[in-house]
């Protein structure tokens, strides 16, 4: 495993150097390091049986989920709360349109490529969260995470999943969606409206404890804490993390711990994230010929209907809420990645038995792993040429 992760580290550095050079966002790089390590370790494992070596262990899933966490935390620290009130509505409304048009338009997709209403409604639901990592990592390249764009998109993306997670509740019928509604509203009482009010005495004991970055372990600490609660209340811990950054970045003490985490974060947890994003890529790669024609056929549509919707859900729910047509179209593109909740869902809703044909769930799990492959590659580009003139810096 050590010698795993100082792969990933040296060649998630070197990939992302040859893109900077060619002035193209670093993070394209570091997924791309992942799908060269992860057929690396695969072919290395085939062809010698008893090196057992994989970038896709619950191991390396420990560091890169570390990753993802440091990337929201970071995000947080660098949004202004009083930034995200200004944005609240447009926030709101990108949240709704990106929930909405992608369940619609992709249940149909399901429908009319012949699967069962059941199926469908899950090829919808997968649709619908957007995953902020690989977007607020280009944006922070950009240098427009705190602008009304990126600040729209933050807050967007939060309400989006939450909406998801109440839905896929409603259509597995484990547990109500008012107790997870319930859950949800519990968790942002005590963690983000108490929290408001203690933060700054929590943060105290950094400067009490008279050890070195006693500040920086008393933030991480807070951090971690609120990822971990996030999960228990039925909510990515993502968000948790996020909440955690924005708290205590809206603090004068943030300044002290910012560069340390962003040192911590970027040198080591988040390349392995990104790392591990692209070796996904070969997970299942025991797909016989047979079914590989069906997978790329709804992966091709998954794609397809998970960019327009969000484009146009999006875009259109961003203008009706007062942003510019360019706004519009930043935060559309902004918001078509989708990753570890596109996953949960699909993999949730095969284990809970929504998906009852072997053959088609295992189709819509290969086709939720390509679709989350490509619309985190796409994305960075996409956004870098959207800002490319003009930027929106405001915030």
């Amino acid at each position: 495993m050590i010698l795993l992760i100082a792969l990933a580290l040296l060649f998630a550095r070197l990939f992302g150097y040859l893109f900077d050079r060619f002035n193209q966002p670093a993070v394209i790089g570091e997924i791309l390091a992942g799908v060269f390590l992860g057929g690396v370790t695969l072919w290395i494992t085939n062809t010698y049986e008893f090196l057992h070596i994989t970038y896709l262990s619950e191991d390396f899933r420990l560091f890169a989920d570390m990753g993802i966490l440091f990337l929201l935390f970071l995000s947080g620290l660098q949004t202004h709360l009083s930034h995200m009130k200004k944005m609240e509505k447009s926030s709101s409304f990108v949240a709704v349109g990106g929930v909405i048009l992608p369940f619609v338009l992709g249940s149909a997709a399901g429908l009319l490529y012949g699967l069962g209403p059941m199926e469908s409604i899950v090829i919808g639901l997968i649709l619908i969260a957007t995953s902020v990592g690989v977007t607020v990592r280009t944006l922070l390249d950009l240098h427009v995470l705190d602008s009304d764009v990126g600040t729209t998109v933050l807050g967007a993306a939060v309400i989006d999943d939450i909406l998801g997670i109440l839905l896929l509740a409603l259509v597995m019928g484990i547990e109500s969606p008012v107790v997870v509604g319930i859950k949800i509203v519990i968790f942002f009482f005590i963690f983000l409206y108490l929290g408001l009010k203690v933060i700054d005495k929590i943060l105290n004991l950094g400067d009490a404890i008279h050890l070195p970055k006693a500040l920086l372990s008393i933030s991480l600490t807070l951090f971690l804490i609120y990822a971990y609660f996030a999960g228990v209340a039925g909510i990515a811990g993502i968000i948790g993390a996020f909440v955690a950054g924005i708290l205590i970045g809206n603090t004068i003490k943030s300044r002290k711990i910012i560069d340390d985490v962003e040192a911590i974060g970027y040198g080591f947890f988040i390349p392995l994230f990104f790392v591990w994003v692209g070796a996904r890529l070969w997970e299942g790669s025991a797909i016989t010929m047979d079914t590989l024609t069906a997978i790329l056929i709804l992966s091709s549509i998954l794609i397809i209907v998970a960019i327009v919707g969000k484009l146009l859900g999006c875009g259109i729910a961003a203008r009706l809420s007062g942003m510019t047509n360019r706004e519009s179209l930043q935060i559309g593109v902004s918001m078509i990645p989708r990753m570890e909740l596109a996953l949960i869902i699909s993999s949730s809703a095969i284990a809970a038995g929504l998906i009852t044909n072997e053959q088609i769930a295992h189709q819509i799990l290969a086709a939720t792993v390509i679709l989350t492959i490509v619309t985190t590659l796409l994305t960075p580009l996409l956004l870098k040429n959207v800002f490319k003139k003009h930027p929106d810096r405001r915030g």
